[in-house]
């Protein structure tokens, strides 16, 4: 089972984060890859997390709310084992996706660093899957043997989640892509997946219901510029998503 259900990334200030918690995301996605639009540095990500906590403080304190808390969740692309870890025990994530080319080899090396560590985190890993445009053009079955074989390689290295990105070159994430989602139901997985990838507003109930996945992720589709979050994107995402994920049960 996913630890959420809706993720905001690519968050780069205080302001937009305190938002998309109030408005109900339950993750939050901070990009520590320092070529990205929406890299934060250090003191940035401290700020941010420290926003997170405060949030999380806050609905701990209302007896009303009962197992409601918003994880903090890293983005690296292939940094350095010993940074990632560094990295996710300065800010305590939740959360580490794995975004660029790593080998599912490095699975281990995470897992015992945070063991050392005395942290837990779940382990997340993004794959690209051919842009909708490019998938119809494409050979289906191919695309989605190739996938379902990549899935099960992170499986069988102890990933928790596969999230299905769009692919383009040299970009990882954020792009703005929109992936093949009916070719969701033909992929062989057994652990669950998080659907990314060319949402917004406008696309992402219809891309629930059919995609059948539990869990959405978003950047680009909410913002006003690149790291820069739109108050009602965002709002109309989450609440759209929320509708659509009761619909689905």
């Amino acid at each position: 089972m996913l630890p959420f259900q809706i993720k905001i990334c690519g968050l780069t200030n205080v302001d937009d984060t305190r938002w998309a918690c109030q408005c109900g995301a339950d993750a939050i996605g901070l990009n520590f890859y320092n070529k990205s639009k929406r890299f934060v540095d250090s003191d940035q990500a401290s700020a941010i997390a420290l926003e997170i906590d405060r949030f999380n403080q806050q609905l701990e304190e209302q007896e009303t709310v009962q197992n409601v808390r918003v994880l903090k969740v890293g983005v690296f692309v292939e940094m350095p084992v010993a940074d990632l870890l560094e990295i996710s025990k300065r800010h305590s994530l939740d959360g580490i996706q794995l975004h660029g080319d790593e080998a599912p080899e490095v699975v281990e090396a995470i897992r015992s660093g945070l063991s050392k560590n005395g942290q837990t985190c779940f382990l997340i890993r993004a794959i690209r899957s051919l842009p909708k445009e490019l998938g119809a053009a494409s050979n289906s079955e191919q695309e989605s043997a190739r996938l379902s074989a990549e899935i099960t390689s992170w499986n069988a290295a102890g990933i928790d989640f596969v999230l299905l990105d769009a692919a383009m070159p040299g970009e990882y994430g954020g792009t703005g892509k929109v992936i093949d989602i009916a070719n969701i139901s033909n992929l062989t997985s057994e652990i669950p997946l998080v659907l990314a990838g060319g949402l917004t507003p406008s696309n992402v109930a219809e891309a629930i219901l059919e995609s059948g996945l539990s869990a959405v992720d978003v950047a680009s589709g909410v913002e006003s510029a690149p790291g820069l979050k739109d108050r009602g994107k965002v709002k109309e995402f989450v609440q759209l998503a929320m509708k659509a994920f009761q619909r689905i049960g």
